[in-house]
């Protein structure tokens, strides 16, 4: 799946016409899953099955991530002409104070083991510079999976920016009930601290036997799509460590344009569907409501960070990366 972003300018000099092209003119959208596992670990598929499953249903990267071993990927992707990539990764499973504390380790040139330590936080930073040392990315995992760690440990967290909002597998508590925030809510608090942090939604994949029901994990049900010039590893892990990628479950958007004044994105129509664009900012307040297919927000000064959550009339939503105002 790919989709052009540009924007060429043209200028006319003495009745000749130039184009000048722009980064954005090259940019492509590439749709891919950073948390998936396979029969290595606690998936119920061989590696090349799972692989065979992503390709075939047209996404362009995946992250295979084994609990604590590192895939090889080598013989898995050996098609250089087709539009997919794998990148190496690994689930780095560790706990602290009772509570399980998992990170993704993404682009990694080793196996990271892990690092334990004497509370969550010193838990989470010991396997975020680990993960930093072995070459790769890290990625913070379904925070409210039992309930493990709120926004108090996530905004002292340093050295990492993507942390999972949406874990579309079972058992995750993405959403507010109980008296317990849901996942928004905590990234809302943790962005109101000015803590930079980017918002992931994957499928977490354990199943892909048998019937895809509400009590598995099944593939498919969320992932991102990233921006980037090129379908290389480096070019995906370097957009994602920029927050140039949005996160869904079925919302697609054809541009999102940040500038020093807007913050505007276009969706892609769906048959009938209505769609609700919220445009968020500091602690979660809903800065604007917006019923049109292309909207667009004017920055004021004192939001803090606006953020976007599209909602469709079919109950697929997305959520767009924060951008902090000054």
């Amino acid at each position: 799946m790919k989709i052009i972003i540009s924007i060429v300018a043209i200028v006319s000099i003495f009745s000749v016409i130039t184009v000048i092209p722009t980064l954005s003119q090259e940019a492509l959208w590439y749709k891919g899953n950073t948390h998936t596992h396979t029969t290595r670990s606690d998936g119920n598929e061989l590696p090349r099955r799972v692989v065979r499953w992503y390709l075939d249903n047209e996404y362009n990267f995946l992250v295979l991530t084994d609990h604590d071993k590192l895939t090889d990927i080598q013989y898995l992707d050996t098609d250089k002409n087709d539009n997919f990539i794998l990148i190496p990764g690994e689930e780095v499973s560790d706990r602290a104070e009772g509570k399980p504390i998992h990170l993704n380790a993404i682009g990694i040139k080793n196996v990271v083991k892990v690092q334990h330590g004497n509370a969550k936080l010193e838990t989470i930073q010991n396997n975020v510079e680990a993960i930093r040392a072995a070459g790769g990315i890290p990625q913070i995992n379904h925070p409210s999976w039992r309930y493990s760690f709120n926004d108090t440990t996530l905004s002292q967290v340093r050295n990492v920016k993507l942390v999972e909002i949406y874990n579309i597998s079972t058992e995750n508590n993405n959403y507010s009930a109980g008296g317990y925030p849901g996942m928004e809510e905590i990234w809302d608090k943790v962005l109101s601290a000015g803590v930079m942090m980017y918002g992931v939604i994957s499928d977490d994949t354990h199943d892909y036997l048998g019937e895809f029901s509400a009590d598995k994990s099944p593939p498919g049900r969320g992932w991102i799509m990233v921006r980037a010039n090129e379908l290389t590893a480096e070019a995906i892990i370097a957009s994602l460590e920029k927050g140039d990628f949005y996160a869904t479950v079925g919302v697609i958007l054809n541009d999102i344009k940040i500038t020093d004044k807007t913050y505007s994105i276009d969706i892609q129509p769906f048959g009938d569907a209505k769609f609700t664009t919220l445009f968020i900012g500091r602690n979660g307040k809903v800065l604007k409501e917006d019923y049109n297919l292309k909207s667009s927000y004017t920055f004021s000064g004192d939001e803090g960070y606006v953020r976007i959550k599209i909602l469709c009339s079919s109950g697929d939503f997305a959520i767009t990366q924060p951008m902090f105002v000054k």
